[in-house]
């Protein structure tokens, strides 16, 4: 039978314990800080959101209104989507890991045009309009964002530039042409998104990172747990049983001379005092069998 010593048992455990605290901390530490950076991600895209609508609104209902009352037709003062373009523009060249777009499928303007899933979700909207605003994880112009979305109607306003192409604003038509951007339907038709992503890539790297952060301090903890229980043990079980059992070796050889000299209050103190009494024991019984 294979002799496995004490100290290697306790190795052994204290290493499957470690390995176990890992199997349940790490999972946890990546779902608890996957929470947190997604909350975090959730804020910044709200307040990002309410930026676009706010654009949006200023110009659709205090801008818009006199400057068509007055036959004034300059894109950026009378159309909300080209204003929250040019605004977006201006934020993303200082921020450029954000996304903002007004995109449609019927744009008058291609940069404009929607991709995979912002067509998706325009369907989507077109499909259920009961919808209203949603937040999805997606990948738009090759990159995963976390996207708040919200339909963008078509109002009596907007036929203004985007109805029939021969009664639309000569800037308009001179900017865009004819073929794309026209013959919107009825008020209240789904024509579009507004789209508002933050990057979602930083809510898995910064879930990683805190979980390896995690790894990183409970193996340092168990390291540090590992050296001086290893020290403590030697010191305090190993050493004095290794003198226990040298001295039982001994005495089984005839040497009764050697004493146990374990000072200790505690089970170890007890075995060798025991062990102590049986030695005297057996070297009184030797003497009186001499007599």
């Amino acid at each position: 039978m294979t002799k496995t010593s004490l100290a290697t048992r306790f190795n052994w455990l204290v290493l499957a314990f470690y390995l176990g605290s890992l199997v349940v901390a790490a999972p946890l530490a990546y779902v608890i800080s996957r929470g947190q950076a997604y909350d975090a991600a959730s804020e910044q895209l709200r307040l990002l959101v309410n930026m676009v609508k706010a654009v949006r609104s200023y110009v659709s209902e205090d801008v818009r209104p006199p400057l068509l009352e007055a036959k004034f037709f300059h894109t950026p003062a009378i159309s909300s989507t080209v204003a929250t373009a040019l605004v977006a523009r201006r934020f993303l060249e200082k921020e450029p890991d954000y996304y903002i777009k007004v995109a449609s499928d019927n744009p008058l303007n291609p940069k404009n045009k929607s991709e995979r899933l912002e067509q998706e979700l325009i369907e989507r909207y077109r499909a259920d309009s009961s919808l209203k605003e949603l937040v999805v994880h997606g990948e738009l112009s090759g990159k995963p964002y976390l996207v708040s979305v919200s339909p963008s109607r078509n109002k009596k306003a907007c036929l203004a530039c985007h109805g029939n192409p021969e009664d639309a604003p000569e800037a308009i038509t001179k900017a865009y042409g004819t073929s794309s951007g026209y013959h919107y339907g009825a008020e209240g038709d789904v024509v579009g998104v507004v789209v508002v992503g933050v990057p979602a890539g930083n809510i898995d790297s910064i879930a990683l990172q805190r979980s390896l952060a995690v790894i990183a301090l409970l193996t340092a903890v168990f390291t540090i747990f590992f050296i001086a229980a290893n020290i403590m043990m030697k010191r305090n079980i190993i050493n004095p049983l290794s003198k226990i059992t040298a001295v039982a070796e001994a005495v089984s050889q005839g040497k009764l001379d050697t004493k146990v000299e374990v000072d200790r209050n505690d089970e170890i103190g007890a075995l060798a005092h025991a062990l102590e009494l049986m030695r005297r024991s057996v070297v009184t019984m030797l003497k009186q069998s001499r007599k």
